[in-house]
């Protein structure tokens, strides 16, 4: 086993006269050619270069390269000019795959947390009007701009620890508040809500959460 591995390292072994990494893309000389015929180091990195060259030329893929490159240098196994050429195929294509998962798990539309069977555009938002800030007095109505594709809006009101007060749908962009409601909106207490707009099932998009609180009325001191 000892004499095989000193074999392959020696195979592996670069020599001056090799092929630099850096002219594997140009025309070889007739003694570049001769020498190629000859070494297996040779003959893996053009191989691999071939590959790479005809997978997509980006970063990825020059990522792709440098680390087969390098686990190439690093790695210690018995050694055969034409197997390990079609192993570092496999092995490229493999990664690159690896690669091209790992970039459409994160480009593809997620899905909010706690919404089960619910796609969640995140392009979309709902631009919430009223009520928002500090207010005069109660409000009457929750108010939103109507979102495209929309066929139904659901609403939650709730307290600032988040415990649920209220909760409705909509078709329209505008959904009145029932008077006991309208009753908990007490003066310097502040309140939450949020609208998100449906497609049936999907949620198409959400304003997030919106605070409001009515003022505290200070009364008027008659001057004399």
């Amino acid at each position: 086993m000892s004499d095989a591995r000193d074999q392959w390292r020696a195979a592996l072994a670069p020599t001056p006269q090799c092929i630099p990494l850096e002219r594997l893309g140009e025309a070889r000389t007739d003694a570049e050619r001769e020498h190629l015929a000859s070494c297996a180091r040779c003959q893996t990195e053009v191989a691999l270069f071939a590959e790479m060259n005809a997978m997509d030329a980006s970063a990825d893929s020059r990522w792709v390269a440098e680390e087969l490159h390098r686990r190439f240098e690093t790695n210690v196994k018995p050694f055969s000019p034409r197997r390990n050429a079609r192993f570092a195929w496999a092995a490229a294509a493999a990664i690159a795959i690896a690669i091209a998962g790992g970039v459409w798990m994160e480009t593809r539309e997620p899905s909010i947390g706690g919404v089960e069977s619910t796609n969640v555009y995140r392009a979309l938002s709902v631009e919430a009007i009223a009520p928002v800030g500090d207010l005069a007095e109660a409000p009457r109505e929750l108010r939103w701009k109507p979102v495209a594709g929309a066929t139904g809006y659901a609403v939650e009101l709730r307290e600032v620890d988040r415990t649920l007060l209220w909760r409705s749908e909509t078709s329209a962009s505008v959904l009145a508040l029932p008077a006991d409601v309208v009753a908990q909106c007490a003066p310097g207490k502040s309140l939450l809500w949020d609208v998100a707009a449906r497609r049936g099932s999907d949620v198409l998009a959400s304003s997030g959460v919106q605070r409001f609180r009515v003022a505290v009325q200070v009364p008027r001191r008659n001057v004399p």
